[in-house]
């Protein structure tokens, strides 16, 4: 499933970029988690979550089959890699996001927090989401402040 994954990045961001593709696993993914959505036993959708620190997770490598675009795969997969980073303890994530998928993050909540740069080929934004709502942040707080 793995080369399958790595194939769709290729595809879908790799081919788009002007980057070279992967042909094989990159190391610095080897303590990431990897996260995919199958459609008829083949990969359709996969990203990776990289820990950064305790506290923070980074969102890498989104993509969704073209085929399959429009069709709520990637929010579901988004929300899942959020589900799964609050479970992991983490409490914010961060993604860098090219300008065609600027709009589908802000839809989930996603704020922005840089100014637009250029990579290669590609206009960027780096985005960032809590993943706590205040009252969860306040009533921890008050737990460690009142025992």
């Amino acid at each position: 499933m793995y080369c399958e994954a790595l194939t769709l990045r290729n595809k879908e961001l790799k081919a788009s970029s002007g980057k070279r593709f992967l042909l094989k696993a990159p190391r610095d993914e080897r303590n990431d988690l990897h996260l995919i959505i199958k459609q008829e036993d083949h990969v359709v959708g996969t990203l990776l979550l990289h820990p950064i620190s305790e506290k923070c997770v980074q969102i890498k490598q989104v993509a969704v089959d073209s085929r399959y675009q429009g069709a709520g795969l990637g929010k579901n997969l988004l929300i899942y890699a959020e589900q799964v980073a609050r479970r992991f303890g983490f409490y914010f994530v961060f993604l860098t996001g090219r300008k065609q998928a600027w709009g589908f993050y802000e839809k989930l909540g996603y704020q922005t927090i840089s100014n637009d740069y250029q990579e290669g080929q590609l206009i960027m934004r780096i985005y960032k989401k809590d993943l706590q709502s205040p009252l969860e942040q306040v009533e921890k707080r008050e737990m460690k402040t009142n025992g």
